[in-house]
Order: structure tokens, then sequence, then C-alpha cells
């Protein structure tokens, strides 16, 4: 069955996603910002992708490729939000002049864009029936080999969806599994965004490895070279934090499945590293061995890259600040943060998600349980 989708974004995950859905099938059109015109500019004359690596493969005809959000978004049941953190509130801001009833805008990742998207819909008064869906990470781990043309090295074998309102739930996800059958729902979509492992992996490795990053000038390898038995302790101390939230709220954390926390024994060796910390938290997303995949991505090239300037102030600050809201102590959480803040000259608290930026502060728990299932 051919749907009409959106895909609103330009980048790796963005020609991915749209990638794959056409050459399933859909109906498939592209938006991208005007001030990336240029650069998008051999997608927009060709209107097509070709994807290589795993999967379908091949050369994927798109419907309409536009900078034009009304021409891109009208009549698609399926809006597929493919952007950094940073971008959600430019894309609510486009998106709600044209937004129809019976919509479904899903956010890859979510980062818990969701709850800031109808933040931003509300104040604005709109008033439409749509649904947000929030994933834990991308679908894929991909890379752009130039416009119009998309690697993608690893696809998700698991990938936890939470949907809001959460009462919408097993409707929602049976539509969505149409297109990735790895979908698993979560309770809520803060329990997608709890899952992402990025604000776990990357800025803790990168942090780490700030030194070699610079030194290396673009020449490095975060998998390869950044994941040492270190690395791994300090990101075994981060998910102790995450894991005490996680109980408070009722969340689960499904890399954590099938691990006795207390007998969680950090080996020393590389290979012990890899086994125990990383590949625990990646091959439940992406299948065993998904490490390999890891290795050949190039990144970060800066420790002004995404890898810190969205996994940061987009993910660590969020997830500390409702730790603060429940009363519970993060402060391996704080120091990453206010690190990585010295290192890049930035106040990524100040510029950051918070709760409050979401609409759930000063919320009690059996508040924000009740918001996040009824809306």
């Amino acid at each position: 069955m051919s749907n009409e989708i959106a895909v609103i974004g330009g980048g790796n995950g963005a020609h991915a996603v749209a990638a794959e859905l056409a050459l399933a099938g859909n109906q498939v059109r592209m938006f991208e910002f005007p001030k990336f015109k240029e650069t998008f500019a051999p997608v927009l004359d060709s209107r097509e992708i070709i994807k290589e690596g795993v999967g379908v493969t091949g050369r994927a005809q798109l419907k309409t490729v536009t900078i034009d959000m009304e021409e891109a978004i009208e009549g698609a049941k399926y809006i597929f939000i493919v952007l950094p953190a940073f971008a959600h509130t430019m894309v609510a801001e486009s998106l709600a002049p044209y937004l129809q009833d019976g919509q479904i805008l899903i956010l890859l990742p979510g980062s818990a864009g969701t709850l800031r998207i109808k933040k931003i819909l509300d104040e604005k008064g709109i008033n439409k029936d749509i649904t947000l869906v929030e994933g834990s990470t991308l679908p894929y781990g991909a890379r752009l080999i130039k416009p119009g043309h998309v690697a993608i090295f690893v696809e998700a074998v698991l990938l936890p969806v939470g949907v809001f309102p959460a009462k919408k739930t097993d409707e929602v996800i049976s539509e969505l599994k149409t297109f990735y059958p790895s979908i698993k729902p979560a309770k809520d979509v803060l329990e997608a965004m709890i899952n992402n492992p990025n604000p776990y992996v990357h800025p803790a490795a990168s942090l780490l490895s700030a030194t070699r990053i610079e030194y290396s000038k673009g020449e490095f390898y975060l998998y390869v070279e950044g994941v040492t038995p270190s690395t791994a302790r300090l990101f075994e101390a981060l998910n102790r934090e995450r894991l005490t939230l996680c109980k408070a709220m009722n969340w689960r954390l499904y890399h954590w499945d099938n691990l006795k926390f207390e007998e969680y024994d950090l080996g020393r060796s590389q290979e012990e590293c890899y086994k125990k910390i990383l590949n625990t938290s990646m091959d439940a997303f992406f299948g065993k061995n998904s490490i390999q995949a890891g290795m050949k991505m190039l990144g970060p090239k800066a420790m002004k890259d995404r890898y810190i300037t969205e996994d940061v102030p987009y993910g660590l600050v969020l997830i500390k600040d409702i730790g603060s809201l429940m009363g519970i102590e993060m402060p391996l959480h704080e120091s990453m943060i206010r690190m990585c803040s010295a290192i890049n000259e930035e106040d990524y608290e100040a510029i950051g998600l918070t709760t409050k930026k979401i609409g759930i502060s000063g919320m009690e728990q059996k508040e924000l349980e009740d918001f996040l299932y009824k809306g």
C-alpha cells in the first residue's frame, strides 16, 4: 500500500528515511529549509536519492522535493521530522500554519521534541487533531556521501517509540510498524527519549578524546579510537544516574533487559570494554556486532560537533532537569554539562532543553504521568 509521506530535513538521517520509504513504494515528498537550498540543489533538481549499504538499495524516486513547507505536508498523513533537536523549534514554527487534522508527526530521533512542538503549537493557538510521535534514535546509522547519495551502515532492530498522548499508542504504533517493523511501543515519549544512547556514548567519548579529536583535524573515528575502558567506566557511571531516574519514573531501559546490574563487572581490556558496555547498548538497538558498523563512521571532526552541541544541551541537560523535577540528584550529568560548556565556551544549561521549555516544569510525578498519557 502506498502512503503519502513527507520527510522534513536534508541531512544523513533524512536522506536515509526518504530513500528507504520511497524504495518501499510510498509517495515521498522531501523538504529542506530555503537557507540550505544551494547544498540541497542536487536533490531538488533530480528528485532522487541513491541509497547504498544494508537493506534495499538503489535509486529512490521522490514524488516531490521542495523548499516550500505547505507543498511538502499538504495531504501527507505521515510527517517524518528527521533533524537535529535544535531545529525542532524552527520546524514547529514552519509547520504550524499548514497542519491538518489527522496528521501524525514522527520525530526521529525525538529528544522530547514532541513536547516542545506541542508547547509551541499551544502558544500559537493551533488546535488541530494531530498526534506526536518520537523514536529514541534514528532507524539507521547513515552517512551522506554527497547530497542525493546516502550510505546506510546499519539498521535498527529495536526502535523504542513513544506517542503523545500515550493513550493513542496501540493504534498509532500498529500503523507505524508498516514502515519500521522494529518499532517497540514505549510507555510514553519521555521513556523513548531517555532510551537514546547518544547523550551517554557521544559526549563521554568525545570529552575524553578532546585532544585527539583536535589533533586529528577531522580524521577521527569515535568507535575505533574513543572507546576505551576508561571511557566505558564514565559511560557506566552516567548510566547509574539514568537508571535511578528510570526506576523513579517506571521507565524501562531496553538495553538493560538482560543484565543484572549488580553483576555488571566492567572488563579491563579494550575487547571486554566493547563487549560489556558499548555492545550492550548498541546491540540492543542495531543487532549483534553493530559496533563494527559504527567503526566505519567518521567523526566527530571537532568538539563543536553534534556529538556535543546536540547531545549535551538537548540530551543530558533535559535528563538532569527531569531528575531535579523528581528530586533526584545527578551530579555526574551536571559535571559533564559544565565541562562541555567550558570547552566550547557555551552555556549549555541556559540554551538547552529544559522541563520549562517542554511544558512540564512544576509537575509532580502523578501529574506528569497523567499529562503524558492523556495529553
